[in-house]
């Protein structure tokens, strides 16, 4: 099975680990937040043997935690352990993005797949585990220049992403062109970040810069943000593709 997964090997280790206790223990087995490309791979390597639900605690969240179980498991929001945290802020000192939350949250030493979205609108919110709830709400207290406060919240959320489009010709839909084109930086730039593991297609890293990229593919680019690439159907008379980006503010 193993050789279906180039790259994620370690990870789909745990996966089996996870079956193996669900299957033969008969017990529920709660994962950590997962991302998209990542819950494919336990939907693909549980199959139909068990039950597999997943919830970010928002509607429409990207990250999810996910529970594997028997069939006889009756599943409720409730099991899924996810505490949803308003952060209040005075905006004297200037908006708090998702960046800025997600890198406090790291200073504290909580590991990522501890927490899910992070949504920095007019109200900011971030998902956690209900596990490590209690030491971040004790320690974080200031987010840049600006004293915060947390709070539980108990609303349903949706999620909305806010994104600005443009469009480009591309001659190449390989994944350095696509890079240096809709980042706007050199293609030994773009070619030397991807060989270094700083491009994720799809939530995973491609470390081929000649990977081909395809419609509705996500591109994120370590410290520049994502882009989700949707082709326009349409080529130039010299036969250059036209795309649109969709940039995720």
């Amino acid at each position: 099975m193993l050789e279906h997964f180039k790259g994620d090997e370690v990870f789909v280790k745990k996966i089996l680990d996870y079956q193996f206790q669900a299957l033969h223990h008969q017990r529920m087995v709660l994962t950590p937040f997962y991302n998209p490309h990542e819950q494919e791979i336990v939907r693909s390597v549980i199959g139909k043997e068990l039950k597999v639900l997943s919830y970010g605690g928002f509607t429409n969240a990207e990250n999810q935690r996910m529970i594997i179980c028997p069939d006889f498991y009756e599943i409720e929001k409730s099991d899924f352990e996810i505490q949803l945290v308003e952060v209040i802020y005075r905006r004297q000192f200037g908006r708090i993005q998702h960046k800025d939350i997600l890198g406090a949250l790291m200073n504290l030493g909580i590991k990522r797949e501890c927490v899910g979205d992070i949504f920095d609108g007019e109200r900011c919110f971030f998902a956690c585990t209900k596990q490590t709830y209690p030491y971040i709400i004790q320690t974080l207290k200031q987010i840049k220049k600006s004293k915060i406060k947390l709070q539980e919240c108990h609303e349903d959320i949706e999620i909305v992403h806010d994104y600005t489009s443009r469009s480009f010709i591309l001659s190449s839909m390989r994944l350095d062109k696509v890079v240096s084109t809709m980042f706007k930086v050199p293609r030994a730039l773009a070619s030397e970040a991807i060989r270094n593991g700083h491009v994720k297609v799809n939530y995973k890293i491609v470390e081929e810069v000649s990977y081909l990229c395809h419609n509705s593919d996500m591109v994120s680019f370590k410290h520049h943000g994502r882009v989700k690439i949707v082709d326009e159907n349409k080529q130039t008379r010299q036969g250059n593709y036209v795309v649109s980006g969709y940039f995720y503010k």
